[in-house]
């Protein structure tokens, strides 16, 4: 069992967002499932900062706020309770379009 506080905290360079690790949150070395943050009209960390084999998928799910999803250079504007799975391999990044904070699910599925 894990609490609230006790999930460890990723932060990177030149980004507000911030990953909270779920649970264990380690698999084979890779992280399983974050909660991700970005601050409000913030942008999140580009995926060649982060390791995900081609056919490595992705469950992205919005917890709050409206968001844009930009998967293989298409735009995707999504709000609280829509989800997209994506290949973790293909260029993807996310941006809070709204005046507050966004939060959102990030689950690696293979």
């Amino acid at each position: 069992m894990s609490r609230k506080g006790d999930y460890p905290v990723v932060s990177f360079d030149g980004t507000t967002e911030k990953w909270h690790v779920l649970g264990a949150g380690l698999f084979q070395g890779k992280i399983r499932a974050v909660v991700s943050t970005i601050a409000r009209k913030g942008r999140g960390v580009k995926t060649e900062k982060v390791i995900i084999q081609h056919g490595q998928m992705k469950l992205f799910y919005v917890i709050e706020g409206k968001v844009a999803l930009h998967y293989n250079g298409a735009r995707h504007v999504l709000e609280a309770g829509e989800s997209a799975v994506l290949d973790g391999g293909i260029p993807h990044n996310w941006e809070n379009l709204g005046t507050k904070q966004a939060k959102a699910l990030w689950v690696i599925l293979g």
